[in-house]
C-alpha cells in the first residue's frame, strides 16, 4: 500500500508581553492512498481491506488498475485543521488589597477546529460473494448529491446509494464522503498563592469543551443498517475539574 501527503502549514506567535501570549497554526492538506484502516489510517494488507483482493505472487496483468480502484482520501487526515492557544495573566498590583484579590490569576485556553474525516459507504452484506468482510465492500452511488440535510438524523441520503448486484462490486469511491467537522474550546483558570518564602499553593479550575458544544461523531456508513446515515455518537460534553497543588 501507499499514501501521499501534501500540506501547507501557517503559524503565528505573539510572544509574552504585558501578560498576554498567543500561538496559532492552520494546516491545509491533501492525502490520498490505497485502502486504509478506519481506526489507524494505515495501508492494509492485501485481502484485508481491498475491494478486489489479488495475489502479489502471481499478480494479474491489470494489477495496477485494480489497486487504483481502491485509491482515495486518507482515513484520518482532515483537509483543514486550526489551533489557537492563548494565555493572559493579571499584573502585580501595587495596592495591597488589589494585589491580594487580583494579582496572580492566569487564564489560558485552547481552541481547536477541523473539517470532517473521509468515510466510505459499505454494503454490510456480502454482495460480491467473495467471502471477505462486508466492512470493505462498497455500495453503488446512484445520485449526485449524497448528503441529506446534514443533521443528526439525516447526514447521508439513503436514496443516493444502492446495493450492488449479487456477484458484483460497487462503484462508489473509497473514502469519497465526508463526516462532520469538530470544534472545541478548553479553558483553565489558575491562581498561585505564596505561603512563606519557598512554599506555594496552586488552585486550578479547568473546563474541557467549555462551551458545551455538541461534537457529533461520524454517521453510520453501513447501508444495510436501519440507522444508515444517522449520527448516533458524540465526543464528550463539558467536563470540569478542580485541583489544588502544594509545592514546598
Amino acid at each position: 500500500g501507499w499514501q501521499r501527503y501534501h500540506g501547507v502549514l501557517l503559524s503565528g506567535q505573539k510572544r509574552a508581553a504585558n501578560g498576554l501570549s498567543a500561538n496559532a497554526n492552520y494546516t491545509w492538506s491533501t492525502c490520498e492512498g490505497t485502502a486504509q484502516s478506519n481506526t489507524g489510517g494505515n495501508p492494509l494488507n492485501v485481502g484485508t481491506g481491498y475491494t478486489r483482493p489479488q495475489s502479489l505472487i502471481n499478480p494479474p496483468a491489470n494489477s495496477k488498475e485494480l489497486f487504483d480502484l481502491d485509491k482515495g482520501p486518507c482515513t484520518l487526515s482532515p483537509t483543514h485543521i486550526f489551533n489557537l492557544t492563548a494565555s493572559a495573566e493579571t499584573p502585580q498590583f501595587r495596592s495591597t488589597a488589589a494585589r491580594v484579590l487580583g494579582s496572580g490569576w492566569r487564564l489560558s485556553g485552547i481552541f481547536r477546529a477541523s473539517s470532517g474525516n473521509a468515510l466510505r459507504i459499505v454494503t454490510g452484506i456480502d454482495r460480491s460473494l467473495d467471502g471477505l468482510t462486508t466492512a470493505t465492500q462498497r455500495v453503488n452511488q446512484v445520485l449526485d448529491n449524497v448528503y441529506g440535510d446534514k443533521t443528526l438524523n439525516n447526514w447521508f441520503n439513503p436514496a443516493a446509494f444502492a446495493q450492488p448486484a449479487i456477484g458484483a462490486y460497487g462503484n462508489s469511491g473509497n473514502n469519497a464522503y465526508l463526516g462532520p467537522g469538530s470544534r472545541s474550546i478548553d479553558l483553565a483558570l489558575v491562581r498561585l498563592f505564596r505561603v512563606g518564602g519557598t512554599q506555594r499553593v496552586e488552585a486550578r479550575v479547568e473546563a474541557f469543551n467549555a462551551l458545551n458544544w455538541l461534537r457529533p461523531g461520524n454517521p453510520n456508513t453501513t447501508l444495510s443498517s436501519a440507522t444508515f446515515g444517522q449520527i448516533l455518537t458524540s465526543a464528550d460534553p463539558r467536563i470540569m475539574q478542580f485541583g489544588l497543588k502544594y509545592q514546598f
